[in-house]
Order: C-alpha cells, then structure tokens, then sequence
C-alpha cells in the first residue's frame, strides 16, 4: 500500500475565540497546544445467562472537548489580552465560548473546525516552577455539542 504525502502538522494552524461569535480573539500568536478529546458513543451492554459473550447496542455520542495551551503575557494584558479577556468570560454567568481553528492555517478553501456554542469548563491561570526556565502557560477547556467541519471562505 502506497502511504500518504499529504500529511499536514499544525505548524501553520490559527486558532480563535470568541464570547458572542461575531468578535474573535486571535490566539494563533500566544497558542502552543490544540487538543480535542471525548465524542465518544456510548454503549450499553448486558450478560445473559446461557451466553459468555454480552449482548451489546449503541447509544448515543458524548459531548467533546477542545483544550487550548497558550502563552501567558503581561504586557498586552491591560483588558484587551487573551488572558484577561477569557478569564472574564469564565466568571460570567454560563462561561458562554466559542471556539475555531483551522489546521492547515486560515486560509480560503482550507478545513475550519467550530465548536458552536460551548461551555469554559475550566481556566487554569498562570503557575509554573522557578528553577525550570519553562515558559508560564495558560490553559482553557471548552466542552461542546459537537466539532463542525467546514471549508473556510475568507
């Protein structure tokens, strides 16, 4: 079998967040890390008596979660950073997010992956160690219905 060329990694990828879905944050700058997790279907099962092997039935999907990984800065952070502005959405009421990001870069006629209207399910501030060096991250959590997929038009 003849393996793939078109493989792509997330160097070249943009990622965004919004509160209302019509102002979007640019996060491509600061992000280090987008990881989604969960949509799995669930499934039910049960023995019976007279058999070893169970009798299993699909259920229905989870919900999914996008975790982004970004730069903590100060400098920017006077109300309009990333830190300062999603930290304010996860204390209002509902900690109501949108997020997207494209893979292969936000460019026309390249995949967007949009999560609706989603929940911050969790915000981690700023901390690290202080004999390491390592760069302080910011971590962001999003659960959602679903991921769509689109082709982006500009």
């Amino acid at each position: 079998m003849t393996r793939t060329s078109e493989a792509i990694s997330m160097v070249a990828a943009d990622v965004e967040v919004s509160q209302d879905n019509a102002t979007w944050i640019d996060l491509t700058p600061y992000s280090s890390t987008v990881g989604i997790t969960g949509g799995d279907r669930r499934t039910g099962e049960v023995n019976v008596l007279d058999d070893e092997r169970p009798i299993v039935k699909a259920g229905k999907k989870g919900s999914q979660v996008l975790t982004i990984r970004y730069v903590y800065t100060e400098e920017t952070e006077a109300a309009s950073g990333p830190f300062a502005s999603i930290r304010a959405w996860d204390d209002a009421e509902g900690g109501t997010i949108y997020g997207r990001y494209w893979p292969s870069g936000k460019v026309a006629g390249n995949f967007i992956f949009r999560t609706g209207k989603a929940i911050i399910t969790s915000f981690q501030d700023p901390g690290g160690e202080a004999g390491s060096g390592e760069i302080v991250m910011c971590e962001i959590t999003i659960t959602m219905e679903e991921l769509s997929k689109d082709t982006w038009i500009s």
